[in-house]
C-alpha cells in the first residue's frame, strides 16, 4: 500500500492521465487548487506532482505550472494460447521450484516471483491485536483436539461471505483447512488415485503440479487464454480420448495467467462435468481481489448437485502466516473428513478463532476495498513500466484482478537463464518452465506487482528489460 499520501495522490492523478482525462499539454491544476480540491497540504501536491515528473508523466514549465507530457502508450498484445497437443504425462516437478520458493522466503534482494500480498496494509496491525486479545481471553490450549470439520464460528462466517460469489452453503458442510494448498491436497486425495489421470489448466500454478506428483498422478494440460481461461473445447476432446478422473481450475483471476473464466463458460463447464460425471476442485483463492465492482460467481455457483470442491484461505488476502484455509467439499464431504483426520485429525483452534473474528468485522471489508484499489493501480503501473524498459515483441496477459501476470517474450529468450541471472544480482522472478510439466513457457515467466513499485523495484525492472533486450 501507498501509505504516503502524496504517493496515493500521483497514483490517482496517474489514472487520470491514462484514461484521457487531462491531455498531452494540458496545463495541471495548480498546487494551491489541488491541495484545496483534495483538502491536502500544498507540500503534498508539490511531493506528487514530484512523483509524476520523476515518472515522466508531467513536466513543469517555469513560473507557468505543470502540463502533461506523455499519455501511456500501450502497445502490449496478450499472450498466446500453448498449441502443444494435450496428452497425460507424469507431473515431474523440477528442484528450481524449491530454489524459487526459497529464494521468496529469504525476503532477500528484489523479488517479484512471489504470489503473496503486499504485507504493509494496516489489516496486519488488526491481526496482531485479535491474537493477543484472543490468546489472553479464549480458552485454546487444554481442551483437547478441536472438531474435525473446524472451528464453528468460522465456518459460520465463510458461509455467510459465500453468499457474494453465488454460493448458498450451510456450515456444517464447510471444513477448514490448514491453508489452501492443505485443502487442494485434500480434495485430490479424496477423489483419485495413484495412475489416474487429472486435467489442470496451461500453464498451471506450480504448487499443483507439485501436488499431482506427490499424489502419483498423471497431468494432462489444457489449454489455457489469457482472457478466458481453460479452453472448454479441447478439454472436451481431452474427455473425449483420456479417462480423466478430476478437473483443477484456478478459475478466477488464475495463476499465473491472471484470467477468469466468464460466467456462461463456468456454466457450460459445469455441463461437461455433469456429462462425464467428474469432479471439479477450485481453487479460488484470489476471488476477492476483483479490480471491477463486483464480485465474479465461482465454478461452484453453478453446480447443481456437488461435484465442485471449492477452497480457499486468506492467503492472498491478507497474509500467508495465517495457515487457515477451508473447502466445501460437496458431495465427497465424507471422504475428505477422513483424509483430513488421518493425516491432522483436527486444525489449530486459536489461528481459527482469530481468522473468525477478523471476517466478521468490518475492518476486513474496508481492507479489501483498499487492497483491491491498490494492486489495480500497481497492475496499472506494471504496464506502463513494461512498455517502457521491454521489448516491442512482449506480451503482457491483463488481469481483472490478484495479484499475479504472465510475460511472454520472444522464443529466442530463455527466462530460466534469465532467472539464474537474476538470481546472481539480488532480482527474482518465476521462470515459465516450473508452470508446465510438458518443456513449455520457457520464454515466459510470471510477475507479481502486489508490492508498490519503489525505486528499487522499478530499477530492477528495468535492468531486466536491458538484459532481454541483449538476447534479440
Amino acid at each position: 500500500m501507498e501509505t504516503n499520501l502524496y504517493a496515493r495522490l500521483a497514483n490517482q492523478l496517474t489514472d487520470q492521465i491514462r484514461e484521457g482525462i487531462f491531455e498531452v499539454g494540458e496545463k495541471m491544476p495548480s498546487v494551491r487548487q489541488l491541495a484545496s480540491r483534495e483538502e491536502v497540504s500544498i507540500a503534498t501536491v508539490t511531493s506528487a506532482y514530484g512523483l509524476l515528473e520523476e515518472r515522466g508523466w508531467v513536466e513543469v514549465k517555469a513560473k507557468s505550472g505543470y502540463y502533461v507530457k506523455r499519455r501511456s502508450e500501450d502497445r502490449l498484445a496478450a499472450p498466446q494460447p500453448c498449441r502443444a497437443r494435450p496428452k497425460p504425462r507424469p507431473a515431474t516437478t523440477s528442484q528450481l521450484v524449491m530454489e524459487v520458493q526459497r529464494e521468496a522466503a529469504a525476503n532477500s534482494g528484489v523479488s517479484m516471483s512471489s504470489a503473496i500480498p503486499a504485507l504493509d496494509f494496516p489489516i496486519i496491525n488488526t491481526v496482531k491485536k485479535l491474537y493477543t486479545q484472543l490468546a489472553r481471553t479464549q480458552q485454546y490450549l487444554g481442551v483437547g483436539y478441536g472438531t474435525p470439520e473446524g472451528y464453528y464460528e468460522l465456518r459460520q462466517q465463510i458461509a455467510r461471505r459465500a453468499v457474494d460469489a453465488g454460493i448458498f452453503v450451510s456450515p456444517d458442510a464447510i471444513v477448514t483447512t490448514a491453508g489452501c494448498q492443505n485443502a487442494l491436497a485434500l480434495c485430490l486425495r479424496a477423489v483419485t488415485k495413484p495412475g489416474d489421470i487429472v486435467a489442470v489448466e496451461s500453464p498451471s500454478y506450480y504448487g499443483l503440479l507439485q501436488m499431482i506428483e506427490a499424489s502419483g498422478l498423471k497431468a494432462i494440460e489444457i489449454p489455457a487464454h489469457s482472457d478466458t481461461g481453460i479452453s472448454l473445447e479441447a478439454l472436451q476432446l481431452a474427455l473425449k480420448q483420456w479417462p480423466i478422473k478430476a478437473v483443477l481450475s484456478i478459475a478466477t483471476f488464475s495463476n499465473p495467467l491472471g484470467c477468469s473464466i466468464p460466467d456462461e463458460r463456468k456454466a457450460q463447464l459445469v455441463e461437461l462435468l455433469v456429462k462425464h460425471d467428474l469432479p471439479l476442485i477450485e481453487d479460488d483463492i484470489y476471488g476477492d481481489l476483483y479490480f471491477g465492482d463486483k464480485r465474479s460467481k465461482t465454478i461452484k455457483a453453478f453446480d447443481p448437485d456437488g461435484r465442485v470442491m471449492l477452497c480457499s484461505s486468506l492467503s492472498k488476502t491478507v497474509d500467508p502466516q495465517l495457515r487457515v484455509g477451508w473447502m466445501m467439499p460437496g458431495r465427497y464431504f465424507e471422504e475428505v473428513m477422513y483424509h483430513k483426520f488421518i493425516n491432522s485429525i483436527s486444525s489449530p483452534t486459536l489461528p481459527q478463532m482469530v481468522t473468525a473474528e477478523l471476517l466478521g468485522q468490518g475492518a476486513y471489508d474496508r481492507h479489501l476495498r483498499q487492497a483491491r484499489e491498490t494492486y489495480r493501480q500497481r497492475f496499472g503501473q506494471l504496464v506502463d513500466l513494461i512498455n517502457c524498459y521491454f521489448p516491442e515483441e512482449t506480451r503482457l496477459s491483463r488481469p481483472k484482478g490478484g495479484l499475479v501476470a504472465w510475460i511472454e517474450l520472444p522464443k529466442q529468450v530463455d527466462t530460466t537463464a534469465l532467472y539464474h541471472r537474476g538470481h546472481e544480482q539480488g532480482i527474482s522472478i518465476a521462470p515459465g518452465e516450473l508452470f508446465s510439466i510438458s518443456g513449455q513457457y520457457r520464454n515466459c515467466f510470471r510477475l507479481s506487482f502486489a508490492q508498490g513499485w519503489a525505486q528499487e523495484r522499478e530499477v530492477a525492472l528495468r535492468t531486466l528489460g536491458e538484459w532481454i533486450k541483449e538476447e534479440l
